[in-house]
């Protein structure tokens, strides 16, 4: 893991990134770790709580979707909000993740909870990378 907040640096700026095989602890990794972050950047709880919900939804479904076993993950935070990003994804990976967030009776966890959802195709990882970020409130 990678903490990139600190002395010099804007102090309310929180980047964690974590690389992991997939398999059952993606999740309680994924949600600790967003925890931790939203925790030290105040968030409210019931934000923290939408941003554990988003984190469940992509530990259930993102490993289905990687492009070699594994997983790639950034949590940036700041007083505004929170990007995370999911890579590196198959091809088409990451439009099919967002698809299998769907809840019968609730809709799309991922599209309902997040204020952006966008995918990022050839950038510095191999395959497709999700991005999504939750504004503070």
């Amino acid at each position: 893991m990678n903490d990139a907040g600190g002395k010099g640096q804007d102090a309310e700026k929180n980047t964690v990134s974590l690389r992991m095989s997939t398999g059952p602890l993606v999740g309680p990794v994924l949600c600790r770790v967003v925890s931790m972050v939203l925790a030290r950047a105040d968030w409210p709880l019931d934000r923290l709580d939408d941003a554990l919900l988003v984190c469940d939804a992509i530990a259930a479904h993102a490993p289905a979707h990687a492009l070699d076993g594994r997983l790639a993950f950034t949590v940036a935070s700041d007083s505004h909000g929170i990007e995370l990003q999911v890579g590196a994804l198959a091809e088409q990976g990451a439009r099919e993740l967002i698809d299998d967030a769907m809840v019968p009776g609730v809709g799309n966890v991922l599209e309902r909870i997040s204020n952006e959802l966008r995918v990022i195709v050839g950038g510095d990882e191999p395959g497709e990378m999700l991005v999504l970020t939750l504004s503070r409130g």
